[in-house]
């Protein structure tokens, strides 16, 4: 791979790949690892928030090869909690769908429970929060919001984004963004992506866990977006890789030759083929499936990143300097080394980050603060 990869990287690639694969063959483990592995697998599945896919890898390897009973109780018990969140979050997805249906606006549910139910077992996806889309634009929405006690008068403005509302966490701890487009925007070419997204969402169909989901066409240019998005900030992890392995597997022809056009069209092909890679390399994505040809060199160094940085970058190994000038200085020369990657969205990126920044100049200067 031109990548040094550990020993427990290579052992949770092959539990992934056991727990995803339908054939129930296991191809890669000779001999049973030793309770310090297990103990780092642990380590890193937590990390890039894999825990319960990778215990149902555990679950079908022979008696002979699992962790011992305490370990193997200590992973049991987590699989036990994303199984109760990921019911908690279905049941909020229908209930939000309820709403919205009643005041009749169109709806679905982007990535989270929609990816989950592609999975082998769907309650073992590790969940974070809800994204769910509402037709209308933001002053609608964020009135329909307001008008179903969604929302309320202590509401400020750090929950609207460009593209969502977040509201308050309920209380089982279930947070929901809702969005009032379906995905934030790409470079140059943002209205053709926004205008693919708003046609193909309206044909979400509902699903027995009670909400809609959109169509696999639609997952797939919308979750490369967002990959190609956060690699180029925070980062990501094997979760959401895994995600899109599962629309892959899910997808038909004419999903993928409809995708790959779209993405040809808004300069997104060089994610795609880096992505190709990561899946392929780590959790064994079939050729037939693939969208383009896998680029191996821009693929090491996503597959550095995830490993390095965890579930959305916060595992990072180094901490970022305390100094908020010595902060700028790393931030932009890490924007700058995206240029070989992608020129055409790290140019974007940046571009983006200096027209926010000048903006935030004449409030910088009345509140005396560097940083805001």
């Amino acid at each position: 791979m031109g990548l040094a990869l550990k020993k427990t990287d290579l052992l949770l690639f092959e539990l992934l790949r056991f727990a995803l694969d339908t054939t129930g063959e296991l191809k890669g483990l000779e001999k049973a690892p030793s309770e310090e592995d297990w103990k780092a697998v642990y380590k890193l599945a937590k990390r890039q928030s894999v825990l319960s896919i990778a215990f149902l890898g555990i679950k079908k390897l022979p008696e002979n090869f699992r962790p011992e009973r305490k370990m193997l109780l200590r992973w049991s018990l987590d699989a036990e909690g994303t199984a109760g969140m990921n019911a908690l979050l279905n049941q909020e997805a229908a209930r939000l769908t309820q709403i919205f249906d009643g005041a009749g606006r169109k709806n679905a549910v982007l990535k989270g429970p929609a990816n989950a139910r592609l999975y082998p077992d769907p309650l073992s996806r590790q969940c974070g929060d809800i994204d769910i889309w509402v037709e209308g634009g933001r002053d609608s929405v964020s009135k329909l919001l307001y008008e179903q006690n969604l929302l309320n008068a202590d509401t400020d403005d750090h929950a609207y984004s460009q593209h969502h509302i977040h509201l308050p966490k309920n209380k089982d701890g279930v947070t929901v963004e809702v969005h009032f487009k379906p995905a934030s925007g790409i470079p140059f070419r943002n209205g053709s992506l926004q205008k693919f997204l708003n046609e193909e969402i309206r044909k979400a169909e509902k699903v027995p866990e009670g909400f809609y989901s959109p169509s696999v066409k639609f997952a797939l240019v919308m979750q490369m977006a967002h990959l190609q998005q956060h690699f180029l900030s925070r980062g990501l992890g094997l979760r959401q890789y895994m995600d899109y392995l599962m629309l892959l597997r899910h997808s038909t022809e004419s999903d993928r030759s409809a995708a790959l056009a779209v993405m040809k069209r808004l300069s997104m092909m060089r994610a795609c083929g880096a992505v190709m890679w990561v899946l392929q390399e780590v959790l064994g994505l079939e050729r037939d499936l693939m969208l383009c040809a896998p680029d191996a060199v821009r693929g090491r160094r996503l597959l550095k990143l995830a490993l390095e940085g965890g579930n959305f970058g916060q595992y990072a190994l180094e901490p970022k300097p305390r100094n908020v000038f010595v902060r700028w200085f790393k931030d932009r020369m890490n924007a700058l080394s995206w240029l070989t990657f992608d020129p055409v969205n790290a140019i974007f990126k940046e571009l983006k980050y200096w027209r926010a920044t000048i903006s935030l100049i004449p409030l910088r200067i009345k509140r005396r603060r560097i940083a805001l």
